[in-house]
């Protein structure tokens, strides 16, 4: 692989740090697309480049025409989005960006089927694969109405990731009342089935290659989360669940997915099954629990980029154990299970999920933007936006 070059695009996230210290140690020269220099990824001891864009993706046109100023200036051989934004936007220009470079992205109508919650659970229902009950096959608010024949109900975006806008709804007089408000602010929303948050949640990661062939699986549960209520995961751990994979690549496969996609599933505690809830369409934050686990997405994602023979990965490390160590400690100050975790909270064998010995700076810079985020808002208060 030496010789290859990858641009990471969204060098702000937790993921930026574990892909670009796979593509170092490739022998890669990797460059990050970072909104400033005071970013994990900008901090980072690996990579070649820091380029600064403080272009947020959501300015569409602003930031398509930095990063083709960026493709036409050097060559790569593979480009991979980090964030959901930026997955979306690159899979929709597709087609103009893979002209300077090849975009590790699915094309869009495949993408919107996983990146769209309901289309995603209308393929689940279709193919017979377990998901939550659906209440908003319309848009029509007395339709929705109708259709809910119990309560609580889950009400989310469509299209968001990591529990933005998700509420749980009580009564129907509540969903009349928080209907237009949440599609106003959100967009189009999903009303389903409220699974109640005390079953084990479980992630499935897989990797697809160009010719439809699976080439890595592997499940990890989220013992625990915060906020405590719901929220990103603060621990996880590898586990064997050959189930739960052959499900998600059952999914995955009827949509036609192609590379790498994560997936996230709940134990539903009323019966023990465990539902598919959504796609996750671009590298999720605690990718780092793959690497430590013995596959290299990494890797895949180049050799599928560049028309190589990709790499398989027929089994996975069991047992491993992941921390995002300061929100743990928030959630074992904030909940009445500290003393009953498992894993241990207590057990000093575990693996940073920022930490790195190798690379100590990035665990700094966001210790250090967690203690001052509290003085901000004390002294400027929240921002508002125009």
């Amino acid at each position: 692989m030496a010789g290859k070059t990858a641009l990471l695009l969204d060098g702000n996230s937790l993921q930026s740090l574990p892909m670009l210290r796979a593509y170092a140690r490739l022998g890669c020269a990797v460059d990050a697309v970072c909104p400033s220099r005071a970013n994990l990824g900008a901090v980072s001891r690996y990579g070649r480049h820091k380029i600064v864009v403080p272009i947020d993706p959501s300015r569409r046109e602003e930031y398509l025409a930095r990063l083709v100023e960026i493709l036409s200036a050097r060559r790569y051989d593979v480009v991979i989005p980090l964030a959901d934004d930026t997955a979306r936007l690159l899979s929709e220009k597709k087609e103009v960006l893979k002209q300077y470079a090849p975009i590790a992205v699915n094309d869009p109508e495949v993408f919107r089927l996983a990146d769209d919650k309901s289309e995603t659970l209308r393929v689940c229902r279709e193919n017979g694969i377990p998901c939550p009950k659906t209440y908003s096959t319309s848009d029509r608010l007395d339709e929705i109405l109708d259709a809910v024949d119990a309560y609580p109900v889950a009400l989310k975006p469509r299209i968001a990731s990591g529990g933005k806008g998700f509420r749980k709804i009580e009564s129907r007089a509540e969903l009349e009342a928080s209907y237009a408000p949440a599609v106003e602010k959100f967009g189009p929303m999903l009303v389903e089935e409220y699974i109640p948050q005390t079953g084990t949640q479980y992630k499935c990661d897989v990797y697809i290659d160009r010719g439809g062939e699976v080439k890595s699986a592997f499940v990890y549960e989220k013992p625990r989360w915060y906020p405590v209520a719901g929220g990103s995961s603060c621990c996880n751990v590898t586990v064997d669940r050959p189930d739960l994979i052959a499900r998600s690549v059952k999914l995955l496969q009827k949509i036609g997915w192609r590379g790498y996609a994560d997936l996230d599933l709940i134990e539903d505690p009323r019966d023990g099954s465990v539902r598919i809830m959504e796609i996750n369409p671009r590298i999720c934050g605690s990718i780092k629990i793959a690497f430590l686990a013995g596959i290299d997405f990494a890797r895949q994602i180049l050799e599928d980029a560049s028309g190589m023979p990709v790499t398989g990965y027929s089994d996975y490390g069991k047992g491993i154990v992941m921390r995002r160590f300061l929100a743990d400690c928030a959630w074992w100050a904030k909940s009445p299970n500290r003393f009953r975790a498992k894993p241990c909270w207590f057990n000093p064998f575990f693996h940073g999920q920022i930490f790195s010995w190798a690379d100590p700076l990035p665990a700094l810079v966001y210790l250090a933007r967690k203690l001052i985020r509290p003085f901000k808002r004390l002294l400027f208060g929240k921002r508002r936006r125009a």
